[in-house]
């Protein structure tokens, strides 16, 4: 990260570096963006508020006379008639200080990049830290109810599901642990009962693990 890029704890102290009128600019792109994703993590990315599935969706940053929206170059491309007012470049869109939000646009853009996310995974999501292996993909894919009940998970309880069935050794255990998950998602469960959780993304335990993730 470059020297002169300001870090912030959270999107809220963000926000609140900034005069009134702005800020509600601000809260009104961050309140969109959490109703056409509210499964999405908030975070800091290369000192900007980012949203963030398997990776990042869409950023926002504050400029001199406007706020850029970085969904991507694709989402730019795909809503190019939409975007027809704004100034934008291969990835950014200029929304000047002076205009109100455009919230249906905005919502439009986050669907778009949690499409375009899953689509990498032919249609579910991973975890935050974990891939989907080959044999989980298979169980989820043989139910459409299920493959809606997964995708709707957040990225961690997605996450914790697949450490929960990838970190046993035995391949019985394994496949107990997968048919378990399946009847579990079918109850309308969102995470292993009484998992403690994955260990691969507590700090003080990585070291036991490699830094890959599990395949």
């Amino acid at each position: 990260m470059s020297a002169l890029i300001k870090k912030f704890n959270d999107i809220d102290e963000y926000h609140s570096q900034h005069p009134h009128n702005i800020k509600q600019l601000l809260d009104t792109i961050r309140l969109s963006i959490k109703q056409a994703a509210p499964n999405t993590m908030e975070t800091i990315s290369y000192g900007m508020p980012a949203f963030k599935e398997n990776k990042v969706l869409i950023y926002y940053a504050v400029n001199k006379n406007h706020i850029g929206i970085y969904p991507g170059s694709n989402a730019i491309v795909y809503f190019k008639k939409e975007l027809e007012k704004y100034s934008t470049s291969k990835g950014a869109i200029q929304i000047s200080l002076a205009k109100p939000i455009p919230v249906g646009l905005i919502k439009k853009l986050v669907k778009f990049r949690i499409a375009e996310d899953a689509k990498k995974n032919n249609g579910l999501l991973p975890g935050i830290y974990h891939e989907l292996t080959a044999d989980i993909k298979k169980a989820i894919k043989l139910n459409k109810a299920i493959i809606d009940k997964w995708n709707n998970l957040t990225p961690i309880q997605r996450n914790e599901w697949i450490c929960w069935i990838t970190i046993v050794k035995k391949a019985e255990t394994r496949k107990e642990h997968l048919e378990r998950m399946i009847e579990e998602l079918q109850e309308g469960k969102r995470q292993p009962c009484c998992w403690p959780g994955c260990p691969h993304r507590k700090p003080n335990t990585q070291k036991w693990f490699s830094k890959t993730k599990t395949k």
